[in-house]
């Protein structure tokens, strides 16, 4: 590991940008000590007070951690201290919840579509699956599990995409969106058995364009599915 002399205006930037290079290219890891500031600041050729603006940058930016006494550690990143923030938010803020259709819209719309390129035949089984147990559901007149299996069907789409922080992020933003429109779905799924049979021809097109391999076709019926509840919902939560 070989720090680069710094000869910019902006020197504590130009130490930021060489530490974030050595943690995304696997030279420092979560857990490892950072070198002591004033080791570092000899071998970077600056000062130490430029070594100091740095590492309060790095540490607000969520790359380390600073243990007085003990020293600057690499953090153990988690996607969900970023991701959780914001889903809270868009749960707990009224306007930003009906927003949140259009951002659901957008990104289920695309997960779709890469599910149909990625699946393989274990996971389009399991969306499968999971179809047949929410009409079981919706058969029963059980909106509760009805809801649950629909929630499932999306989780096992965005899985099949084998994009592990889409999947991440996709999963956390659904969970909190899930609770604040419960109550709404549930209407949804009893207030008309139209409204129940067209959810479910809807997620039957998903699944049957992700069997096939159609990725515009999964992507299409994924944005005419979220649309119809999109409006639906919409009205209940008027």
């Amino acid at each position: 590991m070989e720090f680069t002399p710094v000869k910019t205006r902006r020197i504590y930037e130009d130490i930021v940008e060489q530490i974030k290079q050595f943690i995304t290219g696997g030279e420092l890891k979560p857990g490892d000590k950072l070198l002591a500031e004033r080791e570092m600041a000899e071998r970077l050729q600056v000062s130490r007070v430029s070594v100091r603006e740095a590492i309060k940058a790095l540490e607000m930016l969520g790359f380390v951690d600073i243990r007085p006494g003990d020293g600057t550690f690499v953090r153990d990143t988690n996607t969900d201290d970023i991701i959780r923030p914001l889903a809270m938010f868009l749960a707990v803020e009224r306007n930003s919840l009906l927003d949140m259709f259009e951002v659901r819209r957008i990104f289920e719309t695309a997960t779709a579509g890469l599910a149909a390129d990625r699946a393989d035949s274990e996971e389009v089984e399991e969306i499968r699956t999971l179809l047949e147990k929410m009409k079981e559901g919706l058969n029963l007149q059980d909106s509760e599990k009805g809801e649950e299996f629909d929630t499932a069907f999306h989780y096992a789409v965005a899985e099949a995409t084998h994009n592990s922080l889409l999947t991440k992020l996709f999963r956390t933003v659904s969970e909190e969106f899930a609770k604040a429109i419960s109550t709404a779905r549930r209407q949804l799924f009893l207030d008309s058995p139209d409204n129940a049979q067209k959810i479910i021809d809807q997620h039957t097109r998903i699944y049957k364009a992700i069997k096939a391999r159609d990725s515009s076709g999964a992507s299409a019926a994924m944005l005419e599915h979220l649309t119809y509840a999109e409006l639906e919902l919409r009205k209940r939560l008027s």
